[in-house]
């Protein structure tokens, strides 16, 4: 059985899963619904999804909502590298989208400019933990998955260092960019 640090980390690998071509968009995966697909055990949630049944430990769900880390604390068993890369790259062409479209008028919605941004971001981050201190480039063991080997092959340098920490850089001062310019929510 799979293992997720948070109920966010088990939805990203099952929209993952989907994913037969990284040119193509992931098919969403079902809401989480109580009863439904997602069971509350002694100290668990158990999902179950098109990708099979995920666990999903309550500690490791609070302590990432603690601390603010969407995804979970330390680095995944579950998404790899690349994997990361390819989901912040789709957050970030959502945000991209709906931040062009924005024009301040009070019946948009600027929660979903911000949010995709801010999954952009966190979705990068979740790619940087895969790197050693001292190191400029994923290593080979960060990458597991047939979807984020393909991806890498294709473009060698999506794991680099320089590559990640300007992705960051890029999703986070967008962000503000976009909150400096239309003020607070």
């Amino acid at each position: 059985m799979l293992t997720a640090r948070t109920l966010a980390e088990a939805q990203v690998y099952v929209s993952l899963s989907t994913v037969v071509d990284e040119s193509l968009p992931a098919v969403a995966p079902a809401p989480i619904e109580p009863g439904v697909n997602s069971v509350e055990g002694e100290d668990a949630w158990t999902l179950t999804t098109t990708a099979g049944e995920i666990v999903v430990p309550y500690v490791t769900e609070q302590a990432a909502r603690t601390v603010g880390s969407r995804y979970g604390l330390g680095v995944s068993q579950l998404v790899d590298a690349a994997q990361w890369v390819l989901v912040a790259e789709a957050y970030a062409r959502r945000a991209l989208t709906a931040d062009l479209a924005y024009t301040g008028q009070p019946d948009q919605d600027r929660y979903s400019v911000e949010l995709n941004w801010e999954f952009a971001a966190d979705a990068v981050g979740e790619a940087l933990k895969f790197l050693p201190e001292g190191a400029e480039d994923v290593p080979e063991a960060g990458v597991w998955s047939d979807l984020g080997t393909r991806t890498r092959a294709k473009n060698p340098q999506m794991l680099t260092r320089g590559k990640l920490v300007d992705d960051l850089q890029y999703y986070r001062g967008t962000l503000d960019d976009f909150r400096a310019l239309y003020g607070p929510a």
